[in-house]
């Protein structure tokens, strides 16, 4: 009997769930919380933020301007075609793997290119990158020794020496934030509207187009700023796979800072801070005004 009573105290321990209320901290302690948080705060974002841009506006002739806006054209071009790219992978695997949820072939298959996209991101770039030149160096030799047996003009390294190498590695690594965000968003719209859609003639592509997109948009963005920014401060991958004579704001900036000239690069790195800042400003104050409606 004693043996039962523990048993169903345990049970009804662990099968309530306790609501206690939270601690109110009042002076000293309150005021001690307040100051560690904040001085964490001013001392990893605020006072770097300062002197770069006291280091931004002393340098600013020093900047080379023109260099600065072609850098920056080719971190939001390539950050932008590598984020569109996942949100596509992302949307189709998982649409693909939603309309054929009673497949365990296909389910199989879908599963296992998900844990292989996610175990991505684990990857470093530095190994990714030279896993990615590899073949692409292969490719680019057979490609050009089969032209030169026609006589033919060698096209050059058309894999390995252009972007596209650039946003492979961008997409294989980044493609498991899309991924994580549109199945989070996909798994909130019910399947009867799957089936209701279908009944009124939308199928396949045509229910993508009107019915999901519509729904995804917010989790779609968020994917999309997710890899955006991931993308823009890159630099292990894009050191190794950039072409000839192409820069991003994040080499420009590991160029200077390995010479020690990161005043030289302010403008530079503060650029990067802030495209990385606003996205995430968004994202908080998304998630904030979600927790307050759920209340």
């Amino acid at each position: 009997m004693i043996m039962s009573l523990e048993c169903c105290k345990g049970v009804n321990h662990y099968s309530y769930e306790k609501k206690t209320a939270l601690k109110q901290l009042k002076g000293i302690k309150r005021f001690l919380v307040q100051a560690y948080c904040w001085g964490l705060v001013t001392f990893a974002f605020f006072i770097p933020v300062i002197q770069l841009g006291y280091w931004a506006i002393h340098y600013f002739e020093q900047a080379q301007l023109n260099k600065f806006a072609q850098y920056a054209y080719n971190s939001l071009s390539v950050s932008i075609i590598a984020s569109i790219i996942c949100i596509i992978f992302a949307l189709l695997l998982h649409f693909y793997q939603r309309l054929n949820q009673h497949s365990n072939h296909i389910q199989g298959n879908t599963q296992f290119t998900l844990r292989l996209a996610s175990l991505s991101y684990a990857i470093p770039g530095t190994v990714l990158a030279i896993g990615i030149l590899i073949p692409y160096t292969f490719a680019d030799h057979q490609i050009n020794a089969l032209l030169a047996k026609f006589n033919l003009s060698p096209v050059g390294l058309i894999f390995s020496g252009s972007m596209f190498a650039l946003i492979s590695a961008y997409v294989i690594r980044f493609s498991a934030m899309a991924l994580g965000s549109i199945e989070t968003s996909l798994q909130k719209i019910p399947p009867t509207l799957d089936m209701a859609s279908q009944t009124l003639g939308s199928h396949g592509i045509k229910m993508l187009r009107k019915i999901h997109i519509p729904l995804l948009s917010k989790g779609i963005l968020t994917a999309l700023l997710m890899v955006f920014i991931e993308s823009m401060k890159e630099l292990n991958a894009s050191l190794l796979l950039r072409p000839f004579n192409f820069d991003t704001l994040a080499t420009y900036v590991f160029s200077f800072t390995s010479d020690e000239q990161l005043e030289n690069a302010a403008l530079h790195a503060l650029t990067l801070i802030l495209v990385g800042l606003i996205p995430v400003i968004w994202l908080t104050r998304s998630l904030i005004l979600n927790s307050e409606k759920d209340r």
